[in-house]
C-alpha cells in the first residue's frame, strides 16, 4: 500500500470566518461612532467585544491556511493526522492501534477513527476542500478497518 495524502484545505470554512470577520469589523466602527458621539450607554462595551470577535475570526482564518504535510496521510505502519489548530507534530497511530473507523453526526460530516484502548480521534468533514476528497479518506480507512458490525 502506497502512502497516500488528504490535504485540510478548508476553503469555505475560511470565506465564512473572513465575512464574518469584515462584519464584525464594520460593527465594531459602528460602535465606537455611537461610543464617541455618547448616544448609547454600553457602546464602548459593544465595541470591545465586536473587536474581540473579530480578532478570534481572524486568528482562526490565519490558522487554517493551507500548509504542507497539513492534512490526513495513510501509510503502510499507519495513520498521520495534522492537528488543525496546533504547532505540534503530527499524531501518528500505527494500525494496531486503531481499532475501528465509524462515521458520526447526523450528516455523517465526521469521521472517528477510535482507538484499540480508550480515545478517539475526530476528523471533521469541513476541513478538507470538498466532500469527495472527504469520502475517499473515509472509504480509504475502511477499506483497511472495515466498520465494526451491530449484529444483534
Amino acid at each position: 500500500m502506497d502512502s497516500r495524502f488528504f490535504a485540510f484545505n478548508p476553503r469555505p470554512t475560511r470565506i465564512a470566518l473572513f465575512l464574518g470577520a469584515c462584519v464584525l469589523a464594520v460593527l465594531t466602527a459602528w460602535a465606537l461612532a455611537a461610543a464617541r458621539q455618547a448616544t448609547e450607554p454600553f457602546a464602548e462595551a459593544r465595541a470591545g467585544i465586536t473587536a474581540g470577535l473579530m480578532l478570534l475570526f481572524l486568528y482562526a482564518f490565519h490558522r487554517l491556511r493551507p500548509r504542507p504535510d497539513w492534512g490526513v496521510t495513510l501509510g503502510t505502519l499507519g495513520v498521520k493526522v495534522a492537528r488543525p489548530f496546533s504547532n505540534a507534530p503530527p499524531m501518528e497511530l500505527t494500525w494496531a492501534q486503531l481499532g475501528a473507523v465509524r462515521r458520526l453526526g447526523r450528516k455523517g460530516d465526521v469521521l472517528g477513527l477510535f482507538f484499540n484502548e480508550q480515545g478517539r480521534l475526530l476528523v471533521p468533514r469541513h476541513l478538507f476542500a470538498r466532500r469527495a476528497v472527504f469520502d475517499e479518506l473515509v472509504s480509504a480507512l475502511e477499506e483497511r478497518l472495515p466498520p465494526p458490525r451491530h449484529d444483534a
